[in-house]
């Protein structure tokens, strides 16, 4: 996606990320600091979408156990004292039952030669030789204060059947990002051959672009609803203002509720609402974008709230809660219908929309928040 240098994202540009993503029953993409909450959120997610789409626990567990050894990997190897440029990068997507997870973290030059050796030495292996090379490094390499001596790489290639991808580019004199992908498919044998990431390198390329902590496109459930708060409050900057944390906060919780409650239904999964929610954090505050599938018969009432909203002053909003709030609810109504009055009044500024046309039926609906510090 091609975007001049600014702040922001627009509605067009949300609107075509959600495209490219829409081969996907789940993309999600994270940059910033990682720990064993974030992770743990990260897999329950996962495990989620996975449910929603029926995936064979065969499965299940083979994805789970790459995700796990991917984020510990990131965990332990990541600086944290780097620069938001050079943060951490993780990406899971799905595309018809094969996961593609790949992770992104600075290395010093000096240990390329050993990580290229290790990973062209695994996969030159067969599945007989990967089961005899990982007997043979337990039993003649130590275990490190950084976790297994490889051990980790080999069982990822064991559990995914596939070749192992990587790819360093050079940061700096002394230091690369070292970008590592790990294909799982259903078919264990797996095509023999390792990807290339020049996908994930772009999207990537994005988040830095654009500051963006956090991507999730896929299905929106009550369920997953818990994990995905939790990890936006992770990627908040001046995460120890509990105030302002609180509000963003508040203001992701309406726009998920919003996806979940009114997207258009047009994957055919029964359980949930396809939608994309983007998290991204500049050094004059936080910007949250939000789209779903709509019906166009809904457009014209969609927007007139929000104008209605944006043109009204703080009184007027306090007013125009209390009257929504005691009003009753219209037969099938899901909420109260306070979304966009809440979203202006903690934000202080006006929600950015657009409607790009979908087919004659519906349309997809861009909604943007942004919170000053």
């Amino acid at each position: 996606m091609e975007t001049a240098k600014r702040d922001f994202i627009t509605g067009t540009e949300l609107y075509n990320l959600f495209k490219d993503f829409n081969t996907c029953s789940l993309s999600y993409v994270y940059k910033g600091i990682f720990n064993a909450t974030l992770t743990d959120k990260i897999l329950s997610l996962a495990e989620t979408n996975m449910n929603i789409v029926e995936e064979t626990s065969k499965t299940q567990k083979r994805v789970y156990f790459v995700m796990v050894e991917s984020l510990q990997n990131i965990t332990r190897h990541q600086d944290v004292t780097q620069s938001e440029q050079n943060h951490a990068f993780f990406v899971v997507q799905n595309r018809s039952g094969e996961y593609n997870l790949t992770s992104a973290n600075i290395v010093e030059d000096n240990k390329i030669d050993h990580l290229k050796t290790s990973i062209d030495k695994i996969n030159s292996l067969n599945p007989d030789e990967l089961k005899d090379y990982y007997k043979y490094v337990l039993e003649n390499t130590g275990l490190s204060d950084k976790g297994g001596a490889g051990l980790g790489l080999i069982e990822m290639a064991r559990k995914s059947g596939n070749k192992l991808s990587y790819s360093f580019d050079k940061v700096d004199d002394l230091s690369s990002f070292f970008y590592f992908k790990t294909k799982v498919t259903a078919d264990v044998a797996g095509n023999g051959k390792a990807d290339d990431m020049k996908n994930e390198k772009l999207l990537h390329d994005l988040t830095k672009q654009h500051h963006i902590n956090m991507i999730y496109q896929g299905i929106f459930t009550q369920e997953n609803l818990k994990s995905l708060l939790t990890m936006t409050e992770g990627s908040i900057a001046r995460n120890d203002d509990l105030a302002y944390k609180r509000k963003v906060v508040s203001i992701m919780v309406e726009l998920l509720q919003n996806i979940c409650n009114h997207s258009a239904p047009l994957t055919g999964v029964s359980a949930g609402s396809p939608g994309i929610i983007v998290v991204a954090t500049t050094e004059k505050g936080c910007f949250i974008y939000s789209g779903n599938y709509i019906s166009n018969e809904h457009i014209d009432k969609i927007r007139n709230k929000i104008i209605k909203v944006n043109l009204s002053s703080l009184q007027e909003l306090e007013d125009l809660y209390t009257t929504t709030i005691m009003k009753e609810q219209e037969p099938g109504q899901k909420g109260a219908g306070l979304g966009f009055i809440d979203i202006k009044m903690k934000s202080g500024n006006d929600i950015q929309y657009s409607f790009e046309v979908y087919n004659s039926d519906y349309s997809f609906i861009t909604l943007t928040s942004f919170i000053p510090y």
